[in-house]
């Protein structure tokens, strides 16, 4: 069985919105107050056009190495090496930052659990889960997927009727302030670009481009409705710099608001883990690096790249145990790989779409990106820096010696 338009699009919403719509909007509440609202505003419209982008790439080359198969057929194949291990080192923090993420929202439950304990088992299940057939998974997400949006939808509305005033007044931000926050919003859109690692599972190219159309726009309205009722909502010591999404759930749900956040949160970041470890332990099936990352199982699930990932994150896992890494670390080094992978992905598309506006939206996308590039962590930077540099000058001295 196969993804069709609509268990499709139950596998890309949930992930999606994931472990960054509960984290991102109220950070940057905190953070930058009502400028969240201007940040969120730009970074879902670019995010919208970024997945049409990357759906259209997804229909022209489908593969389990998905976009980067777009990528060796426009730039080449050390490029396309190049983009994969950009999104894999992404895979390589990402999903930690998400496990804790999660832990952090039912430990409350679990106090005689460390954080880190709590995320490992937290990972089992999703491991498990990642065995199960996709279009199984498809569905349950659907499910789960439509409860979790609807949710939100309502809870932020409620909140936004009973507003009492809709003052729009920005506060002042450094330069380096409003760049650092684009860095952090970009977390929202992540997750088209692993879209491709599951075309050969998914019925027709209309399922593909339906779902990425419904589902970009379901998350954009979603994210929308929330940072809004958060910033207009009527909520106690709102303007101590200690918002809480509970506050969110709490005017409508009561004594059940706390509960039923756990229980969201633990679902979406499961969700998360599946898009992603499930897509990128495609890709690495896909190079065929070895005969043990290529192995599959019977129901094609890739279970040689899905144990070396697991090694890679209960490694990680113990970083974060002895304090060598933390949250903040995690995603901040995940966002620049991601965007890293998503410019060439970006770049692959200007060369192989026909001049239209999804061409000219790619040019326009790889600039505001390369700029939010520049406010990443600065030795993530050199290091995407050096590797893109020296796969250029190889490509290049290759050519020579030709």
């Amino acid at each position: 069985m196969k993804l069709n338009a609509f268990s499709l699009s139950g596998l890309i919403i949930g992930p999606i919105l994931g472990s960054g719509i509960i984290l991102l909007p109220p950070l940057l509440y905190n953070s930058i107050n009502l400028n969240a609202l201007l940040v969120f505003g730009i970074i879902l419209f670019l995010g919208f056009i970024f997945a049409l982008i990357f759906g259209k790439l997804a229909i022209l080359y489908k593969g389990e190495a998905g976009v980067t198969l777009a990528t060796k057929a426009a730039l080449g194949k050390k490029y396309q090496l190049l983009s994969s291990f950009y999104l894999i080192c992404a895979v390589f923090f990402g999903p930690v930052a998400v496990l804790l993420i999660a832990a952090q929202f039912i430990q409350v439950y679990f106090t005689s659990l460390s954080l880190v304990v709590l995320a490992l088992l937290i990972y089992l299940l999703t491991y498990v889960l990642l065995l199960v057939r996709i279009d199984f998974l498809g569905k349950l997400m659907l499910v789960i997927s439509t409860f979790i949006s609807l949710l939100f939808i309502v809870s932020s509305i409620y909140v936004l009727i009973n507003s009492s005033s809709f003052v729009f007044v920005f506060p002042s931000l450094s330069f380096q302030e409003f760049g650092h926050s684009f860095v952090l919003a970009f977390w929202a859109i992540v997750g088209w670009e692993v879209i491709g690692n599951y075309s050969n599972d998914i019925k027709n190219n209309d399922s593909l481009k339906y779902a990425v159309i419904a589902s970009a726009i379901i998350v954009s309205l979603v994210y929308l409705l929330v940072i809004l009722a958060i910033c207009f909502g009527d909520f106690p010591n709102k303007t101590s710099g200690d918002f809480r999404l509970y506050y969110l759930l709490e005017p409508l749900f009561k004594e059940l608001a706390n509960p039923l956040l756990s229980s969201i949160s633990l679902l979406l970041c499961i969700g998360t883990l599946i898009l992603f470890v499930g897509g990128v332990a495609r890709l690495i099936a896909s190079l065929e690096l070895n005969k043990y990352t290529s192995k599959h199982t019977a129901k094609n699930t890739p279970i040689g790249a899905l144990n070396s990932l697991s090694f890679v994150y209960i490694i990680t896992l113990v970083l974060v145990y002895f304090e060598y890494l933390n949250l903040n670390n995690l995603v901040s080094f995940a966002d620049g790989f991601f965007i890293a992978n998503a410019i060439i992905g970006l770049i692959t598309a200007i060369v192989l779409f026909e001049k239209g506006f999804l061409q000219y939206a790619a040019m326009f996308l790889v600039l505001v990106f390369t700029s939010i590039l520049l406010f990443s962590n600065i030795f993530i930077l050199l290091l995407i820096i050096f590797l893109f540099v020296f796969t250029f000058f190889k490509k290049s001295a290759l050519k020579k010696s030709v």
